[in-house]
């Protein structure tokens, strides 16, 4: 008999993340506030468009 070496380690896929900080004004009370958010490369340009 012969002996099967199996490796179950899962693939570390590594993705750069960015913390991403934005200067947003309230509608409500026309007060500045930082939003910031930890997000992937893919996600930057979706984060800064304006809504």
């Amino acid at each position: 008999m012969s002996k099967k070496e199996t490796n179950n380690q899962k693939k570390k896929t590594s993705k750069k993340m960015t913390l991403a900080i934005k200067i947003v004004k309230s509608k409500k009370s026309g007060c500045y506030t930082f939003e910031n958010k930890i997000i992937s490369d893919e996600e930057i340009k979706i984060f800064f468009n304006k809504k």
